[in-house]
């Protein structure tokens, strides 16, 4: 089954009541798990960083980058209570780390699953550090968001150099909020697994809607995730680019009901038309009024539903044939009223 993570990231907007309220709001959409951001400002943006465009339209224009995160932090006992709530909700919980202390805490915590952000692919120190967590189970689920296959490549061979036994996957990604439809890009999952077959690929959706993600679900992928929001009007950076529970909900159902649509993958009759099979194909009946001795011909037979007679797979073995009863128009021509000698002398 595809693995469904609702990012809350910092849709919190810095409450740990808010998060709280969201946790339990994914659990009855249905994901399998929630995803936080754990950070500290000052160690993750300068004082320079300009916001990015789609920032700048969501919040207040004055504030800088760092003064909009500052706002968006938990503290990591914060982050402990609501991974505490999550898991006796029965949600897994993991939050992304975008400094070396966060790291750190992740790491002391026990985190097992690790996801690499787009912007750090190229944070060759913070690479190094995640590629050095020994835990059990480990994870590290790279996102590809503005990345070459170059970047990606070299990220993943710097994630992978320590040679410990973990799972690595691969997410495709657009570092747009909200993606344009025409930048989702979802036949680029083909290029990651052609490019890196050894890897699993997922999908992280910056898109609106949830139609993306049941669209990338067909192409068998290992994960998806869905920023979450309460409410796409609330202030913020990544509100307007995250999925209400409505939409959420949607996109977990939907995602269930294609994995069954998916099936074996081989071409069968399944136990649900095969009932149907007498009632839709077709048997050689008589076309007309046929008495004993004469031919079967074109003129006198033609084939109609039901398909519990003799097939018209079979049309040609019984023109020409001679009938040995009589038989009414749309009467059945059966395999014992055949001389299968042909014309009778």
């Amino acid at each position: 089954m595809i693995y469904i993570v609702a990012e809350i990231g910092c849709n919190h907007n810095g409450s740990k009541e808010q998060a709280k309220k969201m946790v339990a709001a994914a659990k009855e959409c249905g994901v399998d798990a929630v995803k936080f951001q754990t950070f500290h400002s000052e160690a993750l943006i300068s004082k320079f960083a300009p916001k990015a465009e789609y920032q700048k339209k969501t919040t207040v224009i004055e504030e800088s980058q760092l003064e909009m995160t500052k706002k968006l932090e938990l503290s990591y006992g914060d982050f402990i209570e609501l991974r505490n709530y999550a898991e006796s909700i029965g949600l897994e919980v993991f939050s992304t780390p975008f400094d070396m202390q966060s790291i750190d805490f992740l790491e002391q915590q026990g985190q097992s699953m690790w996801k690499i952000p787009s912007g750090e692919v190229t944070n060759l120190p913070y690479l190094q550090r995640i590629a050095k967590i020994r835990c059990k189970n480990k994870k590290i689920l790279l996102s590809t968001g503005m990345c070459t296959i170059e970047e990606i490549r070299n990220a993943a061979a710097v994630l992978n150099e320590e040679k410990i036994d973990q799972q690595f996957i691969l997410l495709h990604c657009n570092t747009e909020y909200p993606t344009p439809d025409e930048d989702v890009n979802l036949s680029a999952i083909d290029d990651l697994k052609k490019e890196f077959p050894q890897f699993d690929i997922g999908f992280s959706d910056h898109s609106v809607g949830y139609t993306a993600a049941i669209g990338a679900a067909v192409k068998n992928i290992v994960m998806i995730e869905k920023h979450f929001t309460l409410d796409k009007t609330l202030p913020g950076p990544d509100h307007k680019a995250s999925a209400t529970p409505e939409e959420l909900k949607k996109l977990c159902e939907n995602i269930r009901r294609i994995e069954k649509m998916l099936g074996s993958g081989k071409k069968i009759v399944t136990a649900s038309e095969a009932k149907n099979k007498v009632i839709a194909r077709k048997s050689i009946v008589a076309n007309c009024h046929i008495k004993k001795g004469e031919i079967f011909s074109e003129e006198n037979i033609t084939c109609k539903r039901p398909g519990n007679g003799i097939s018209p797979l079979h049309w040609y073995e019984v023109l020409g044939k001679t009938a040995q009863r009589d038989f009414e128009e749309d009467e059945l021509i059966e395999v014992d009223s055949i001389s299968w000698e042909g014309k009778d002398e």
